[in-house]
């Protein structure tokens, strides 16, 4: 079977003393998720979310702002999306890391490319009650957790 894998990160700030979550909505699926997207040929995982990042999000973030202690990933089957693929069920597996935002950035915005139509940060509970699918859901759980070991 056809595997394709994507890259992307749990994005995150402190504001008002509160956990924010970045969120972006989807015009493809109309669902809330976190920034991804394929692996280039000649990425690393890493250097993929960085960039999948700004391109969703417009978000500047640096490789060393990811914390590579959490690693995430998630496999299921779709319909493939590349034009290798195109058409066919494949094996997705999608890698997460943990990735804080350095700067105050509050901004909300609406896209008018192709795949993502908005972003939002969220508490916890917002973007709990957002995410659809359990492993998301598993996710930003572990992400919480994770952050609270280290009094974030």
């Amino acid at each position: 079977m056809d595997k394709e894998i994507s890259a992307g990160a749990v994005l995150y700030k402190k504001l008002l003393n509160e956990i924010r979550f970045l969120l972006v909505y989807s015009k493809r699926n109309g669902e809330w998720g976190f920034p991804k997207g394929h692996i280039e040929k000649g990425e690393t995982e890493t250097e993929a979310a960085v960039r999948e990042i700004f391109e969703e999000t417009g978000i500047k973030i640096k490789e060393q702002d990811i914390d590579k202690n959490f690693r995430f990933a998630d496999t299921y089957k779709i319909k493939g999306t590349l034009p290798e693929t195109k058409g066919r069920i494949v094996n997705k597996t999608s890698v997460y890391y943990l990735c804080v935002v350095q700067n105050n950035r509050d901004t909300e915005k609406i896209f008018t490319d192709e795949e993502i139509e908005k972003i939002k940060w969220m508490t916890f509970e917002e973007a709990l009650s957002a995410l659809k699918y359990e492993k998301q859901k598993e996710m930003i759980k572990s992400a919480k957790q994770f952050l609270s070991m280290y009094n974030v």
